[in-house]
């Protein structure tokens, strides 16, 4: 009571990467998520549990379901097993979903070869080495505990994923490799990069073995992602925000009130569309009693006072916008490395091929991403959206960036230059191109099956937490709990500094940033 708050967005819809793409197929109305996705409800996995950080007080304050409905496969010619997240497939629930690994064609035969989940039935007849194979599957499975030591996480941060795979572990490079794609996808870069805590905290193979239990034990996915979350929290402080009343299926569904958002006497505000670019003390950081806060919108320069700001930016915003930070913010942030992530989804009148295949998800080396999968649709209210091999439903490729063996900011600027180089036309292209060798011999047609294709470009859409990140080096505080100190009137609260990007940490970083403002 007595306060104001102006939220100020630069993109058209709130929720930064848990935002949706809506589509139209064929008279059914398809959602999907532009980038962020999938959860667990609270304590239910031994992994999830551990890092759930207070999740289930939002799901308590916002009331958000635990349970939910999902539609039902029809007419599929074998009982398939679908991942109802856009990740959980690629290594956590593998063995509780139907994936195909695609090998290339041949010399001799020309066609591509599939191997149905793989992990679980011995390789079968993939063309992988006996002992590749063996030492890949022993790995994936491991449960070990390469530090018996009383503080393991600090252990951890000592070393790369990498290292503790190969020279600490054992294992070879083929596991490494294995991997790679799959730490891009979930923490920003490759093995070689990342903090082997990181990989802990996901609770990955060779570094899971401090959690009893399965380590994760389901997957959901509200119809566009996180979305869901972004779209209670607003709700639940703007209540005329979105159309209808607090239930579930209104939250979702209901139509954002846009000409509602940004209204003159409102307590909260939010303006949208809307680009800072310059923030500072309006005086001495540690005299100042405002901050101004300049910002474009509509080609014009606007200028607004406040008496503390809460930057829920990441550092590669606020390291040139927040005009006088003082040298070890500045340092603290140039030292973060992020990467970048390119979610496709591609709109589909049928997947005949993929129930002909036997598979709901895939794994491959080729021109365009490793992996795709189809999800099982939530359902909301009125939104049932079908799961028929011969009706509309998306695929959807998480494509991350990484190039092992360099340094990790440098990884970040290669994956960067290919995202924002590559034109969408030639994205489009790509696509049509890695569906057709993995799908066509299935009865896939790209012209025909293809109804539309959308793509989600993200800069900088993960942190890559090096060795170091989460507990600093040479007796020096971490480069995130510098930025965790409040700069004058100004704090920083952004899932980067949790390392490993999830949203209920995220809302808690903003939650510790407003405190220290409101403390003031």
């Amino acid at each position: 009571p007595g306060h104001r708050c102006l939220m100020i967005d630069n993109h058209p819809v709130f929720g930064g990467e848990s935002k949706r793409n809506e589509l139209e197929i064929d008279g059914y109305h398809l959602i999907g998520p532009q980038g962020a996705n999938g959860f667990s409800t609270p304590a239910i996995g031994a992994a999830e549990a551990a890092f759930a950080d207070g999740d289930a007080r939002y799901y308590e304050e916002l009331n958000i379901p635990r349970q939910f409905q999902y539609s039902p496969q029809e007419n599929t010619s074998s009982k398939l097993r679908f991942g109802r997240d856009n990740y959980g497939f690629i290594y956590w629930l593998e063995h509780k979903i139907s994936t195909g690994y695609f090998f290339p064609a041949d010399h001799d035969s020309g066609f591509g070869h599939w191997v149905n989940n793989p992990l679980t039935n011995g390789f079968g007849d993939a063309p992988v080495g006996k002992d590749d194979a063996a030492s890949l599957i022993r790995f994936v499975n491991s449960r070990e505990k390469p530090y018996d030591g009383d503080d393991p996480e600090r252990w951890l941060d000592r070393f790369s994923y990498k290292q503790i795979i190969e020279d600490i572990l054992g294992y070879p490079e083929s596991a490494t490799a294995h991997m790679d794609p799959i730490v891009a996808s979930a923490i920003g870069l490759g093995c070689d990069a990342v903090s082997a805590y990181a990989a802990y905290a996901d609770a990955l193979p060779g570094v899971n073995g401090y959690f009893e239990g399965e380590v994760v034990d389901h997957r959901h996915s509200f119809p566009g992602g996180n979305d869901g979350f972004a779209r209670h929290f607003v709700k639940a402080i703007m209540p005329w925000a979105i159309e209808g009343d607090r239930s579930f299926e209104s939250i979702l569904n209901g139509r954002i009130r846009f000409s509602r958002l940004d209204q003159p006497g409102r307590p909260i505000r939010m303006r949208l569309g809307t680009t800072v670019v310059r923030v500072e003390h309006d005086g001495p950081p540690d005299q100042a009693d405002q901050v101004l806060v300049s910002y474009s919108r509509d080609g014009k320069l606007y200028r607004v006072r406040a008496r503390g700001v809460v930057m829920a930016t990441g550092g590669w915003v606020n390291r040139h916008v927040v005009r006088d930070l003082p040298r070890a913010h500045l340092d603290a942030f140039g030292s973060f490395a992020h990467a970048p992530f390119l979610v496709a989804n591609v709109a589909l009148h049928n997947w005949h091929f993929m129930d002909k295949l036997g598979i709901t998800a895939c794994r491959y080396e080729g021109e365009f991403g490793y992996s795709c999968n189809l999800r099982q649709p939530m359902q909301v209210g009125d939104f049932r959206p079908p799961l028929d091999p011969g009706k509309p439903a998306l695929l959807s490729f998480y494509v991350p960036f990484c190039s092992p063996g360099k340094p990790a900011r440098e990884q970040g600027s290669i994956g960067r230059a290919r995202l924002l180089s590559t034109s969408y036309a030639d994205y489009g292209r790509q696509i049509r191109r890695q569906m057709q060798v993995l799908f066509g011999a299935a009865g896939f047609d790209a012209r025909r099956d293809i109804a539309g294709i959308i793509l989600n470009r993200w800069g900088h859409a993960l942190i890559a937490p090096q060795p170091g990140f989460f507990f600093g080096t040479d007796g020096k505080p971490a480069a995130r709990d510098i930025v965790r100190r409040p700069h004058g009137r100004i704090a920083f609260g952004h899932s980067e500094l949790r390392g490993n990007q999830h949203w209920g940490p995220a809302a808690a970083e903003g939650a510790r940033a407003l405190a220290q403002i409101l403390d003031q």
